[in-house]
């Protein structure tokens, strides 16, 4: 089922529940700021996400372009650490539009993130990222993938809880 994204509409944030709004794209000659700013913002006095795009733009494309990006950046910032905490080396940590898993780890290495990331709480899309790192010292769901995960991560089933649940609102 795919939402209508109408403004009101309400979307999740890094676990935040935020309405949709859609205002003009700025007016005036682009420039360098103008450039960098993107068509997709959050407002934590509004509690939104500020969509600036002409009515004509697709919004579900725009959107799950930004979340893609917010993901990125959350991967970027969270697989090098962990990385070296768990002491493993993935070959590859990229990030994709996904309907069904959150995460996926294949035996070359390569670590696939869900663009949705960027939905959940920083907290349960840590856990995510965690999870999928452990994959590489174990392909398996094994006792001892999930001894690692809680290892690495106390308190981590709680985490997978707090993923059922937030998962029921993060899609698009």
């Amino acid at each position: 089922m795919k939402r209508s994204l109408r403004d009101g509409e309400i979307l999740p944030y890094k676990g935040r529940q935020l309405r949709i709004l859609t205002l003009p794209p700025r007016e005036g000659r682009p420039n360098r700021a103008s450039r960098a700013r993107p068509p997709v913002e959050v407002s934590g006095g509004l509690a939104a996400i500020i969509l600036r795009i002409p009515p004509s733009e697709d919004r579900r494309k725009r959107l799950i372009f930004w979340y893609t990006s917010e993901t990125e950046e959350i991967v970027r910032s969270l697989v090098p650490a962990w990385s070296k905490k768990i002491g493993v080396r993935p070959r590859l940590a990229s990030v994709k539009y996904a309907l069904t898993r959150w995460g996926s780890c294949s035996r070359s290495g390569a670590l696939f993130f869900n663009s949705r990331l960027a939905m959940l709480s920083d907290s349960v899309a840590e856990y995510v990222i965690v999870h999928e790192l452990c994959h590489l010292k174990h392909m398996n769901h094994s006792k001892a993938f999930w001894d690692e995960v809680e290892s690495a991560l106390p308190g981590s089933k709680g985490l997978r809880r707090r993923l059922r649940d937030e998962e029921q609102s993060a899609w698009i």
